[in-house]
């Protein structure tokens, strides 16, 4: 390979990098933006079948999802976090919700039995990760009582910080 070839190829990667550096940096969160409408939805809850979990019947009270899947792993680190804050803060009247995105109701079922989710758990069938703009595993999602978003976080998640946001409710 001659000198100025290498060169043109160095020069292409340093674009390369640039370009996914600005998208990365651009997209700050997967989700949807806070302070807007929450997406309605309606999906099938995989520990009660024939029910669905809808969105619009818990309007006047807020809702915590989680958007998770069985083979992620920051997924199950987060999971400890949220049935902790769901033993403190369902008794005030959040409900909580997870939204598996696997492709079976088998791998969701048993996912919430393997991770000990007290909560319902509904299967995705694709429109909760394309309307709330899904992108990063496990995605938490608190709309309140208005149906605004009101915070959204990816990744491994504290208790802390769930209740913080809870409290601000």
């Amino acid at each position: 390979m001659k000198p100025w070839q290498s060169r043109v190829i160095d020069y292409a990667l340093y674009v390369l990098l640039a370009v996914v550096a600005v998208k990365f940096v651009s997209r700050k969160f997967s989700g949807p933006s806070e302070g807007g409408r929450a997406a309605s939805f309606e999906l099938p809850i995989v520990n009660r079948p024939g029910e669905h979990f809808r969105l619009q019947d818990h309007a006047g009270k807020p809702v915590l999802m989680e958007v998770f899947a069985s083979w992620c792993g920051a997924c199950r680190r987060s999971a400890p976090a949220l049935v902790e804050s769901f033993q403190r803060h369902h008794r005030d009247g959040v409900e909580f919700v997870g939204v598996s995105l696997d492709s079976s109701s088998d791998d969701a079922l048993r996912v919430k039995s393997d991770w000990s989710i007290p909560y319902d758990v509904a299967l995705d069938d694709g429109r909760v990760a394309k309307g709330y703009g899904i992108e990063v595993l496990p995605t938490f999602v608190l709309i309140g009582k208005d149906g605004t978003v009101r915070h959204v976080s990816t990744g491994a998640t504290s208790p802390a910080e769930i209740d913080r946001w809870l409290n601000e409710l």
